[in-house]
């Protein structure tokens, strides 16, 4: 299932949560990433760009409190060790209202698309074109909303209905958002979401799937389209761990504006467990836009390595 915050805590379980009344845990990651090569934004004569060769850190750390049965607190603070700036990126409560019910009030990840934000919960190095639309119609950092979400099973469909602050930062309406949840055999995970908003793309819709009923296989698709600004986007993606702590991904992407601008993309990927908690990933990534009779493409390679604690 969509590993995003609402679809677990209707599970019965929140990512990592699991703390004693009153205990406070702590959790977070650490991203160190290199850039081999990147000739985006490039401008003859020069042959390289200002990108390359250079390094950059970020992190998270993430608190935990359970003050009450049933009531669960979290907040997470980015950090960017290169420019020694930091965040808060979410605050929020998670009540479990019944066994199958659960309320969530504050600033959270965006409950529509299936990638997630933090780079531990990442197939690739870089965003999909899916999450690159959503996170560029929320006007909050990292794809993040503001409001109330309650989620609960109907039967064996998870449903998940939210009323935000306009996603947009648009005062005059707020955002609704309707999100289903169906896993019709084991391995094979579906859904359907909605999000208004009063400005920007207006109403956005995503479908996603992820089939994972193969050892070591996952394929998955996730697709959205809007009223305005975007006509489609959508993120194909094959994975596949060969064993011994190595998988490799593939991921074809696609953004359709309403300009008929597009972009395109193709991110090639191979990661290496090296521990329980540090994993390694080599990425190729291949762009091409095109804005009217022009297209331009652009390559970039980058190593990163993710630590979590």
């Amino acid at each position: 299932m969509n590993k995003k915050l609402i679809a677990l805590a209707v599970a019965g379980v929140i990512s990592g949560y699991g703390t004693a009344v009153n205990a406070v845990e702590v959790s977070g990651f650490t991203v160190v990433k290199y850039v081999l090569t990147d000739d985006s934004g490039m401008v003859a004569p020069a042959t390289t760009n200002a990108n390359e060769s250079k390094f950059s850190a970020n992190g998270e750390i993430d608190f935990t409190s359970s003050p009450a049965d049933g009531v669960t607190v979290r907040m997470d603070v980015d950090l960017d060790l290169t420019t020694g700036s930091g965040q808060l990126e979410q605050a929020f409560f998670a009540w479990s209202a019944t066994d199958s019910v659960t309320v969530i009030g504050g600033v959270f990840n965006n409950p529509i698309g299936y990638e997630a934000e933090d780079k531990p919960d990442m197939i690739f190095n870089n965003h999909g074109a899916v999450y690159t639309v959503l996170d560029g119609q929320t006007v909050l950092d990292g794809d993040n909303v503001a409001g109330l979400a309650v989620a609960g099973a109907v039967g064996p469909v998870t449903l998940t209905g939210a009323f935000l602050n306009d996603i947009s930062g648009a005062n005059e309406e707020n955002s609704i958002a309707f999100i289903a949840n169906y896993s019709p055999i084991e391995g094979l995970d579906l859904e359907v979401g909605l999000v208004t908003q009063d400005a920007a793309a207006e109403n956005v819709t995503n479908f996603n799937i992820v089939y994972t009923g193969v050892k070591g296989l996952e394929v998955g698709l996730d697709y959205l389209t809007a009223d305005e600004m975007v006509d489609s986007a959508y993120d194909l993606w094959a994975g596949y761990s060969v064993g011994g702590g190595f998988a490799v991904n593939l991921r074809i992407s696609e953004i359709e504006y309403s300009s008929s601008n597009t972009t395109e993309t193709t991110a090639f990927n191979a990661s290496y467990k090296i521990a329980s908690n540090l994993k390694a990933i080599l990425e190729l990534q291949s762009t091409d836009t095109t804005v009217g009779a022009t297209t331009a493409d652009s390559d970039l390679t980058t190593l990163k390595f993710v630590a979590t604690f």
